[in-house]
């Protein structure tokens, strides 16, 4: 039987990994501290939205908290 493993953060997929966050707010100009703070709301979040239901694509999320 196969094992489920965490998904990698790798492209929009959620959770992502805390090092893919920083690479992400880097490359739109952002500072290492808000990748921080954006990445410790939502993982105290469980990844979700305000409605309770799983983000689906963190970088679309990100880009709105960034900009």
């Amino acid at each position: 039987m196969k094992s489920k493993q965490r998904p990698t953060g790798v492209g929009s997929q959620c959770p992502p990994d805390e090092v893919h966050v920083r690479v992400y707010f880097s490359q739109q100009g952002a500072t290492k501290v808000d990748a921080q703070i954006f990445f410790h709301h939502y993982e105290t979040k469980m990844w979700k939205n305000d409605r309770g239901g799983l983000i689906k694509n963190w970088k679309k999320l990100a880009w709105s908290w960034i900009w």
